[in-house]
């Protein structure tokens, strides 16, 4: 099977939809995990963020030829995601964070299961907003400037709202122990 890169497979994807899928599979295919983990975790569900990850899949699928390099496909794709959600959560009312968010999720290195109940529950502290900034940072690696086109802010106010949450980590840490 030959390799093509991301943009190679946008634009043979585009090409072949709606007669062909295979390209669109191979594209895709690599997000699908950490799209299902990204939506589990800002619905605090998991069979929610499954649901909400096809959504986003098929959506993907069916506005794929509109798709321009503006920004890059992950970033278009997260920017569905988070739409997706938002949607949800508001169909939903329904705002809480999964008190199975564990260390690993924002990379820090493994510390007692003490430690993993105290971030979580430091984490649902934070709005929503702030929560869906780290995870796209930490938990799926997107830099400032793709978090800011996902969640509609200027790339100063992300990085502003990254350190003040840091700097409310770091500080509720400091304080309980």
């Amino acid at each position: 099977m030959q390799k093509f890169n991301e943009e190679q497979l946008v634009i043979l994807a585009q090409d072949a939809l709606p007669y062909d899928a295979s390209f669109y599979q191979r594209l895709v295919k690599p997000y699908v995990t950490q799209l299902r983990g990204y939506c589990a975790r800002l619905l605090n569900d998991q069979h929610e963020g499954e649901d909400a990850a096809q959504e986003v899949l098929i959506k993907i699928l069916l506005n794929l030829k509109s798709f321009e390099w503006q920004q890059s496909f992950r970033s278009w794709m997260y920017k569905i995601a988070h739409n997706e959600c938002i949607d949800r959560i508001r169909k939903n009312s329904r705002v809480s964070f999964d008190d199975e968010f564990n260390l690993e999720d924002i990379h820090i290195e493994s510390k007692p299961q003490d430690m993993q109940h105290l971030l979580a529950s430091i984490m649902e502290q934070l709005s929503w907003l702030d929560r869906n900034i780290m995870l796209l940072r930490y938990r799926s690696g997107l830099e400032f400037s793709e978090i800011a086109q996902i969640v509609g802010l200027k790339l100063s106010a992300v990085k502003m709202r990254h350190t003040r949450v840091l700097d409310f980590l770091n500080q509720r840490i400091s304080s309980s122990h």
